[in-house]
């Protein structure tokens, strides 16, 4: 994970837009299966890479986070905006030594993430749903759903 860090600031953090493919080519080299081509931006932080599946015309976002403790998959098309977070794994509080839990976050096709929006771990994000900026998802998004709040509830 230090390799990780360390080569993510020195070859890829600094780049301009344009040099989506080369970020691309490091996530792969480091395990992350990338299918097609998505777009990750220089600012984005992909804490554990071989966690992480990004399909075809995907999008993370400026400051986007994937706190990848379990696996995260991003389907084709979805868009995952600025400072949106996706935390696949917590301290269970109840347990004397808070061992770590970790569920699978999959944010289905063409789905849209908010800006600084909140997904905990296990959740699933419906086909083309759409979760609303600063929302904290505690529940699955069901396919071609709105939601947005704290908790999110569904809107019409």
């Amino acid at each position: 994970m230090l390799l990780w860090g360390a080569a993510w600031a020195l070859l890829c953090a600094w780049t301009p837009k344009p040099f989506n493919s080369w970020r691309l080519l490091c996530l792969r080299l480091f395990g992350a299966k990338v299918e097609g081509r998505p777009f990750v931006h220089q600012r984005a932080r992909i804490h554990i890479p071989w966690h992480v599946t990004i399909e075809d015309y995907a999008c993370v976002g400026d400051r986007a986070n994937l706190y990848s403790l379990g696996f995260i998959t991003l389907k084709r098309g979805c868009i995952v905006a600025q400072e949106a977070y996706l935390c696949t794994g917590y301290h269970d509080l109840e347990e004397d030594a808070k061992p770590l839990l970790t569920a699978p976050i999959v944010v289905g096709e063409e789905a849209f993430i908010g800006a600084r929006a909140f997904i905990l771990k296990g959740i699933t994000v419906g086909e083309r749903a759409i979760v609303g900026a600063c929302s904290v998802v505690t529940r699955d998004v069901a396919d071609f759903t709105r939601v947005a709040g704290n908790p999110a509830r569904r809107i019409e």
